[in-house]
């Protein structure tokens, strides 16, 4: 679990809904100190207060985790190759010259 990261989309979000560190911490009753560690990655969350955070913040936990979860990330794989597979060649070489393009650029 990356902490880091999921102390990012907390704090992302919060700042998202303009709220303040404190008016978090009254909406899921824990101190203004834990949430701000748990912002850094500092603080391990348990699942309640997990739970606690996502409903204050008006989404789920699983977004909030998004960060740390593989399947979200295969998933998006798989549609993309469902998406090429539906192309022609002339549609896959260009969608093959658009990624190394991207990734030429985004190497350096």
């Amino acid at each position: 679990m990356d902490y880091i990261l999921l102390g990012k989309r907390i704090r992302d979000e919060r700042l998202l809904l303009r709220l303040t560190l404190e008016k978090l911490a009254e909406r899921t009753d824990k101190s203004i100190n834990f949430i701000g560690q748990i912002e850094r990655g500092e603080g391990k969350p348990s699942l309640e207060t997990m739970v606690d955070i996502a409903n204050a913040l008006g989404t789920t936990v699983d977004s909030l985790l998004q960060d740390n979860v593989k399947a979200v990330n295969d998933s998006i794989g798989k549609e993309i190759e469902a998406i090429i597979r539906t192309l022609d060649n002339n549609g896959k070489q260009f969608i093959l010259d658009v990624v190394k393009r991207y990734s030429y650029y985004h190497q350096q």
